[in-house]
């Protein structure tokens, strides 16, 4: 039986061409601690870390000085609530937003009395636009806007850019999680305060790695969440005021960053508007087909809006577990099925709590990956 993985909202396989090669040959050849010495393999490890922040920045476009390495999107998303959001400070969201988010920001509401807002959209499937979102701002008022830049539940890509521009001066924060590497997008122009990317998702490299692009203002004065040795500045106990060094402490996942460069100085030849026009094809081609099945709904699909190649559904009277475990055994087809880390989505567009199957594209996949996968539930409602 073909294996077809269509999981990529959660994690990229496989990975970009050069990772595992970029990471093995690492940590057999040069795997030093980076900025902790002046021997070749420290100043190695020094110089694989920077060549991929380098690359990370000019794919998302960003300023390597300000694009900061660390664990993961999880991580950076905290770091940038902790530190933005003052006691009785109002934040404003879309209804869209994964756990990520909402669980730092449901904890700093009990410990900080921060003021949530949820602009739940007009729209069918919850997508806000800026005005709304200008509106909730001036009404709460807010100090912060954080918004993602695609659902991980619909693939629908929200207007970060109009937002931005919109609620200025208030700074804006995106969970890049489903949209760095899948969607074209530039930090630099965006108007955005701060995004947050996942290394192992679009981006195509290894997990335990994410990125911040932070831009001038936030750089200045965004304090730490973590303490600690950075290699820089060891005669002082107080963390280094500069960046990377003061929101990076600890040793680094150096592998992990070394596959995160490999991964993106592959995007960068093979540009990230080609790939995402590939995946929006597959995730089209799936759509047509199986919007023709009888009792298949398909939820956020529109074909008017930007979005990603990810695909939502569920088969009326068919338990989605039930389903995606039978697609997986019978089919070979991995998929992921349930709430998918964000209930507030689901809630919003009536898939809760049984939450729906996605079928997430990636680079690497194929026409007959998406023919595959209407030509078993086919079978399957046969």
């Amino acid at each position: 039986m073909r294996r077809v993985y269509l999981d990529h909202g959660a994690t990229s396989f496989p990975k970009a061409p050069g990772v595992a090669a970029a990471m093995a040959a690492f940590l057999e050849e040069a795997a030093g601690s980076p900025g902790r010495g002046g021997h070749r393999f420290s100043v190695a490890a020094t110089r694989a870390v920077e060549d991929a922040r380098e690359r990370v920045a000019a794919v998302l476009g960003g300023d390597p000085e300000r694009t900061i390495l660390g664990p993961g999107a999880t991580f950076f998303l905290n770091v940038l609530l902790e530190g933005l959001l003052r006691e009785g400070d109002g934040v404003v969201v879309s209804a869209l937003e994964h756990n990520s988010v909402m669980r730092p920001l449901r904890h700093l509401e009990r410990t900080r009395g921060i003021r949530v807002r949820v602009v739940e959209g007009e729209d069918r499937w919850g997508v806000p636009s800026a005005e709304e979102f200008a509106a909730a701002v001036t009404a709460e008022p807010a100090r912060l806007v954080v918004v993602t830049h695609a659902s991980n539940v619909t693939g629908e890509v929200l207007p970060v850019e109009e937002i931005a521009r919109t609620v200025a001066p208030v700074p804006v924060v995106v969970d890049g999680a489903q949209g760095a590497g899948s969607v074209p997008f530039d930090f630099g122009a965006s108007g955005v305060a701060a995004y947050v990317a996942s290394g192992h998702k679009g981006l195509l490299g290894p997990t335990g790695v994410g990125v911040l692009l932070l831009d001038a203002a936030l750089a200045r004065d965004l304090p730490p969440l973590v303490r600690g040795g950075t290699g820089s500045r060891s005669e002082s106990e107080e963390m280094p005021a500069f960046l990377p060094d003061r929101l990076e402490a600890g040793t680094p996942n150096t592998a992990g960053i070394v596959g995160l460069g490999a991964a993106c100085a592959w995007l960068a030849g093979r540009t990230v508007a080609a790939v995402a026009a590939h995946e929006l094809a597959l995730a089209r081609r799936a759509a047509e087909r199986l919007a023709g099945l009888p009792r298949v709904r398909l939820h956020g699909w529109r074909e008017d809006r930007p979005r990603t190649g990810l695909l939502s559904f569920t088969v009326e009277g068919i338990d989605t577990g039930e389903l995606a475990a039978r697609l997986d055994r019978d089919h070979g087809l991995a998929m992921r099925v349930g709430l998918h880390c964000a209930p507030a989505a689901h809630r919003r567009i009536g898939t809760f709590p049984a939450g729906t199957i996605r079928a997430g594209f990636g680079p690497f996949n194929v026409p007959a990956d998406a023919d595959l996968l209407a030509d078993a539930l086919a079978e399957v409602l046969r």
